[in-house]
């Protein structure tokens, strides 16, 4: 205990409330919108860039993996130089307001390649204007989220701020889709309305702007807590040292029980991410007005989500209640596809279809949300589990060491994506109802059988977590952490 007691000694403290205020949950969860906003862009990147701007779509998907993969390796080490820094703006906000502006440049350029290049300058246009953009995000990102846990250090109060931002974050995701699906790709002279390059364009600066806004109200909105947040002390040793201290934080049961787990889960959201669009644009047939519904319906979700989650939470903890509630989800999630396949469904065209869609998109997204919650929760729960036993807080090293072997897994699940595409031999510039039956219920198959076995597998490997309520409040007390900061 001398170590741990040494380590909090350093930082001064005030009383804190038990909560946080409604203020400082809204400004924190903000910066999620621009997340949100990335998120469902990268759901439409491979159909633009391959559908729309010409690109083989193995291309695409490849380009996708490198950026993906890049992001993996470049997360651990913003966290932890993050964790370590010192400046009067404080160790994460320092990073916070140097990121928005670059960030909201780089989407707008990425979603106006200019018209007329060559495919190998296309490929570099995206994978250059993706790549600098994730890294530029991801100095936000990863400070912003390495927060939650300083700023929430409570079982349950985490739980409700990790809530706020996921909800936000699918708020920027809706917008983004309202502005996309519901305005910039709508229909043209009759066209596909997601198959309309110049609605891309427009779309994009309009999220980059999102973007900007939502990510200074999160870096503004929070900067009041420097006074309260955990100082790292002076370093007196090199990047060797730092390496040490980052692999001693990193060598904990509970976080490689969180790796595995997302590694698999990131495979099947890889595939699923490029291949959702494909799925409803020539499966199910929606044009853009119905795939937003679809859309909308997941996003509205969320705070529904958030009060089961916390619920079955309170109820049976957070491991039980994630494991519950992915299980069900998946099941629901892919159901209407399943039975489209078996030929026991509503054709395209009937009036049936849409609706059920949108039923399924719902209930299943709010047992999704509700899990997604959870496991960010309870990997926060990691950050005083370690500190306990190395004596340093190391919020940005863990949150963004998860993201790592799930980014880099994602980007596999990516490539594979386009792969299958290829295998399938998917046609390029195809409209719906010009594939033949028999390439899309290979699609179908394919893209079922993958995600549903990936997903049961990284919920079972969460039974391995080792994290429960007792223990982390047992820990709060020995550390002298209060349950949330106050100013």
């Amino acid at each position: 205990m001398a170590t741990i007691a040494a380590g909090v000694a350093e930082t001064p403290r005030r009383p804190a409330p038990a909560s946080l205020p409604l203020s400082t949950k809204v400004a924190h969860g903000s910066g999620a919108i621009a997340g949100g906003s990335i998120i469902y862009l990268r759901s439409l990147m491979l159909l633009f860039y391959s559908q729309v701007v010409g690109l083989e779509a193995w291309t695409v998907s490849l380009a996708l993996g490198i950026v993906i993969a890049f992001d993996a390796v470049w997360d651990p080490a913003i966290g932890h130089f993050s964790d370590t820094l010192r400046s009067r703006w404080g160790r994460r906000h320092t990073l916070m307001f140097a990121a928005p502006i670059p960030t909201a440049i780089l989407c707008a350029m990425l979603w106006n390649p200019p018209v007329g290049m060559s495919p190998g300058m296309t490929f570099a246009w995206l994978l250059a204007c993706a790549m600098l953009l994730n890294l530029c995000y991801s100095f936000f990102e990863v400070p912003a989220n390495a927060l939650t846990p300083e700023l929430a250090p409570g079982y349950h109060v985490r739980t409700n701020l990790v809530a706020w931002r996921w909800v936000l974050g699918t708020v920027g995701a809706m917008i983004t889709a309202f502005l996309g699906l519901g305005w910039f790709l709508s229909p043209e002279a009759g066209a596909v309305g997601q198959l309309v390059r110049s609605g891309y364009g427009k779309l994009g600066i309009a999220s980059a702007l999102l973007m900007l806004t939502a990510m200074f109200v999160n870096a503004f909105g929070t900067r009041r807590y420097r006074s309260v947040l955990y100082e790292p002390p002076e370093r007196t040793g090199g990047w060797r040292q730092s390496l040490r201290e980052a692999a001693e934080t990193l060598r904990n049961r509970n976080m490689a029980v969180a790796v595995v787990a997302g590694a698999l889960a990131g495979i099947g959201f890889g595939i699923r991410t490029v291949l959702e669009a494909y799925v409803a644009t020539f499966i199910w047939g929606l044009p853009a007005s119905a795939l937003l519904l679809t859309t909308v319906a997941g996003f509205v979700a969320t705070p529904f989500g958030a009060i089961v989650g916390a619920m079955l939470s309170r109820r049976f903890g957070k491991k039980p209640a994630c494991m519950g509630l992915f299980f069900v989800g998946t099941i629901l999630v892919n159901t209407p596809l399943l039975l489209r396949l078996s030929g026991l469904f509503f054709d395209n065209g009937d009036p049936r279809l849409l609706p059920t869609l949108v039923g399924f998109a719902f209930s299943s997204a709010v047992l999704y949300y509700g899990g997604f919650i959870l496991v960010s929760s309870m990997i926060a729960d990691i950050v005083e589990d370690a500190q306990a036993k190395t004596g340093r807080r190391s919020e940005g090293l863990i949150t963004a060491a998860d993201q790592f072997i799930q980014k880099l897994i994602t980007a596999m699940g990516t490539v594979m994506g386009g792969m299958i595409l290829t295998l399938i031999a998917f046609p390029p510039r195809a409209l719906p109802g010009q594939v033949p039956a028999e390439t899309l219920a290979s699609l179908g198959w394919t893209f079922l059988t993958l995600v549903t076995a990936l997903s049961f597998l990284s919920i079972a490997v969460w039974k391995f977590y080792r994290i429960d309520r007792a223990g982390h409040e047992a820990r709060l007390s020995a550390l002298d952490v209060p349950e949330a900061r106050g100013i």
